[in-house]
C-alpha cells in the first residue's frame, strides 16, 4: 500500500466546506476548551470573513494534520484540535 504525504494551504470556506467531515481519533486527548474559549476563536473567524463589498482577511489557523483518504470528507484530526 502507497502513502502519501501533502501539504496544502486552504481558505476558510473550503476548510468549513462538506469537503471535510472531522473526527477525533479515541487516542487523542479529550476535548477541553470552554465555551468562551470557542466563542473567542468563532468571532476570530468570523471577522476575518469577507462583508458584502469587503475582501477577506488573511487569517492563519496554524498547522492542521489531517489522515484523509482521497475523495472521502472523513479526516481524522491527528493534530492540531487546540487551536
Amino acid at each position: 500500500m502507497s502513502t502519501s504525504l501533502k501539504a496544502e494551504e486552504y481558505r476558510l470556506e473550503k476548510i468549513f466546506s462538506d469537503d471535510f467531515v472531522y473526527s477525533i481519533p479515541p487516542y487523542q486527548r479529550p476535548y477541553s476548551w470552554t465555551d468562551d474559549q470557542v466563542s473567542e476563536l468563532l468571532d476570530d473567524i468570523l471577522a476575518a470573513l469577507p462583508g458584502a463589498n469587503d475582501e477577506a482577511m488573511p487569517y492563519f489557523l496554524g498547522s492542521i494534520v489531517l489522515i484523509k483518504s482521497s475523495g472521502q470528507p472523513k479526516s481524522d484530526v491527528v493534530d492540531g484540535q487546540q487551536r
